[in-house]
């Protein structure tokens, strides 16, 4: 159908249009009551990575490694105090009735093994502790220090910082609710400790309560972010446009496509995440972008003097493939996110790309039929903004020898700063304090014990039982290598364990701290030692059901994602070189998964990337029948990109996830830029027969000040998520700005040039 026609049906029949446009916005609502929001940061591990399948495997044959950590501190005194020793006591039989708990690890009721002649005893570590006496208290403090198992990892070596483990696993459906339930009724028996022992610092960590924080951040923060965001874009909209009925009626269309998009998301089956703040804001500037145009036109129209009805066809005319295109463009950008190894950013690029065509639809059917309605004021601003547009494009076009050679002189000096970016990311400190003190406490836990975020290996014996001389030998090998690292605080396995056993049959001698040589030997201390313990670390969590495999962990120093890779390599070329790569597995653990996480996320969107650019310089070549225009398309589209790795380079250095995720998202926006610009002058060369300088004129007139005004108010949308806790986020708005400003300069002064040089065709 010819764009005239379709434009001058959708006037003329704008009434029905309207009421379409709203039974389809009613008809996707229906969908919000199905949304649901996943806090667990592992739905982020990328599926099918051999990380996440050797993680999932090790906690399905073995107990989750981890748990929700209580630390307490003496404040510069023992822990080893009466009242404290009591304190820790009940907090840990209070913690074995957390809701979904698995098991409660703790100093109090640590499994202490003793020999009495031939019986091995194995007791609670402290008991009834208000009844023990100084010279008991004291005993045991000197005890704790030949205890490897927790020596070092629950209680810190200076005996000022102990730690209580609760594994829990709150059931699918409603996780969500589930951990809810689990974490308000930690914080309640630990707010009650805290009033009756104000001498003890006593904090909340450990991964669970990390995504206990995230929904409850976004349930605090989502509201303000969404209200200053509308306040100042919405502001930004009237200074340009300078038109109430045209903010009302963009603020109409963005609340539209918000909430059909939000309910289209619940239809597809989707869950929310800690991105959730993302999806209004991409949504409000894309839909934003749309009316801009729409009314740009529309207002310049009305000035030459026509009718609201006339100026609305015409605006509808000459937006309606631009606007068309870059829907398509930007959804193919978005949906590039599906080559992604991570569900929630696929989530992310397909709910987005809803929302694109959401909002070109709700701007032609339902603005455009509604603002025809309305003897809509012409803003005094029209003339000035085409007057601003025309001195760019003459800027532009005058200096264009300059620009040709210069601006891809600059691009080529930022893309060279790239290498020295680094993909970091630590998950514990992605949360401001201004919302959660989560991110120092794991710190200063770290400095102390190093406990909250533990890895995991798993290792098989070749003969099929754990009890073997020769694999605890090569266990206690590795568990000996593996402490002497830097990065390493801390080893548990069930060779020290052994060795530990072998010491107590033998009246605690230290020089029978050894490995039995006899498998028969080892296999009753396995079986004496579990027919005597009571409720704590027992040796299930650590051992298959068919004994054949064993669990040995540790604890490391808090580290960024690069520097658990370097480990990881270390750790790898170790078991590979001293061949025990075929027993003991490479790391795991969520830590370990999160550090491939940003390798992952990386490598797939370059591949996004790289297949979304070459189907939209496609698309564009087919859309204006030129392979020039669509050769020529990808420069202003890829550039901006590259070169914003480089200045990032120089401003930050640090690329983490959501910075990568700038990346994919910034092309899905950026191609708008290029669009509108190229089919403005494809008009006025092909219809008008101007010449390629006169078209870029046109061009200009025509959107040039709207391209300026949405890179404004893009900056303006991005930077209110500086307000959000949700540090990744910050990263994210500061690099997508530099992409916008970036492409902003490379489509007014770099691409007019490249059409004027290039562009040969005649038109009769």
């Amino acid at each position: 159908m010819n764009k005239k026609v379709f434009s001058a049906l959708i006037i003329e029949n704008r009434i029905l249009s309207i009421i379409l446009s709203l039974l389809l916005f009613v008809g996707l609502s229906q969908g919000l009551n199905k949304l649901t929001f996943n806090p667990d940061m592992e739905t982020f591990f990328p599926e099918g990575h051999p990380s996440t399948i050797l993680n999932t495997e090790i906690d399905e044959i073995f107990l989750p490694t981890d748990s929700i950590v209580i630390a307490i501190n003496g404040r510069g005194e023992t822990v080893f105090k009466k009242q404290t020793l009591h304190v820790i006591e009940k907090m840990t039989e209070t913690a074995w009735t957390t809701p979904f708990s698995l098991r409660v690890d703790s100093l109090t009721n640590y499994s202490y093994v003793r020999s009495l002649e031939d019986d091995l005893i194995v007791e609670p570590f402290i008991e009834n502790a208000l009844e023990l006496t100084e010279k008991q208290i004291k005993s045991r403090a000197s005890i704790i220090e030949g205890e490897d198992a927790i020596y070092g990892s629950m209680i810190s070596l200076d005996k000022q910082t102990t730690i209580i483990n609760i594994v829990v696993d709150p059931p699918q459906p409603n996780k969500e609710a589930n951990l809810e339930e689990t974490i308000n009724y930690i914080i309640n028996f630990i707010e009650t400790a805290k009033e009756n022992n104000p001498e003890l610092d006593i904090r909340l960590l450990g991964n669970p309560y990390q995504e206990y924080i995230s929904p409850k951040m976004v349930q605090a923060e989502a509201p303000v972010v969404m209200v200053m965001m509308f306040l100042l874009i919405f502001s930004s909209i009237f200074f340009v446009l300078r038109s109430m009925a045209a903010v009302i009626s963009t603020f109409a269309v963005t609340v539209l496509t918000i909430t059909a998009a939000f309910g289209s998301v619940g239809l597809m089956g989707s869950s929310l995440n800690q991105m959730v703040v993302t999806y209004p804001i991409l949504i409000i500037t894309l839909a934003l972008a749309d009316c801009v145009h729409l009314f740009s036109i529309y207002f310049q129209q009305r000035d030459m003097g026509k009718t609201t009805e006339e100026a609305m066809k015409r605006s509808l005319e000459l937006n309606l493939q631009p606007l068309f295109l870059t829907t398509i463009t930007t959804c193919i950008g978005f949906l590039s996110f599906n080559v992604l190894e991570v569900l929630p950013l696929r989530d992310l690029g397909n709910g987005i790309s809803v929302g694109v065509f959401l909002a070109f639809v709700f701007t032609i059917f339902f603005v455009a039929p509604l603002i025809s309605f309305f003897n809509v004021k012409i803003p005094k601003t029209t003339q000035k903004q085409m007057d601003i547009s025309r001195k760019i494009a003459s800027l532009s076009l005058t200096n264009g020898k300059t620009f040709l050679w210069l601006v891809p002189l600059i691009c080529f000096l930022l893309i060279s700063l790239i290498p020295f970016n680094k993909l970091e990311e630590n998950p514990t400190q992605m949360y401001s304090e201004n919302y959660t003190s989560f991110g120092p406490d794991t710190l200063w836990l770290d400095e102390k014990l190093g406990a909250t975020f533990p890895i995991s290996f798993k290792a098989v014996s070749e003969n099929g039982s754990v009890s073997s001389p020769e694999f605890l030998e090569s266990l206690d090998k590795f568990s000996t290598w593996l402490e002497k690292q830097e990065e390493v605080n801390h080893v548990t396995s069930l060779a020290r364990t052994m060795k530990s056993l072998n010491k107590s049959m033998h009246g605690d001698d230290l020089e029978m701290k050894v490995i039995p040589d006899d498998q028969a030997l080892s296999s009753q201390y396995l079986f004496f030692y579990e027919m005597s313990l009571p409720m704590g670390l027992d040796l299930n969590t650590s051992i298959s059901q068919d004994r054949g495999s064993t669990k040995l962990s540790a604890s490391l120093k808090d580290m960024t994602s690069s520097e658990y890779l370097v480990f990881q390599e270390k750790v790898k070329y170790y078991l590979k070189d001293n061949n025990l790569n075929s027993s003991i597995s490479e790391p795991a653990g969520f830590r370990v998964v999160f550090s491939y996480l940003m390798e992952a996320i990386v490598i797939s969107l370059l591949s996004g990337v790289a297949i979304g650019l070459a189907l939209i310089v496609l698309i564009i070549g087919l859309f204006f029948r030129s392979t020039t225009f669509g050769f020529l398309s990808s420069f202003p589209n890829i550039l901006p990109i590259v070169s914003a790795f480089g200045v990032w380079a120089i401003l930050n250095g640090q690329v983490g996830f959501m910075v990568a995720v700038g990346m994919g998202s910034t092309l899905g926006i950026i191609v708008d830029f290029t669009v509108h610009l190229l089919s403005k002058y494809d008009l006025a060369r092909r219809e008008m027969k101007k010449s390629p300088e006169e078209s870029i004129f046109f061009a200009f007139e025509a959107v040039g000040f709207a391209l300026l005004a949405m890179t404004v108010i893009l900056a303006i949308g991005f930077s209110v998520l500086h307000i959000n806790s949700f540090l990744p986020l910050h990263d994210f708005a500061q690099f997508s700005i530099i992409a916008f400003v970036l492409a902003l300069l490379i489509d007014f002064f770099f691409f007019p040039n490249l059409l004027v040089r290039f562009d040969k065709r005649k038109f009769d």
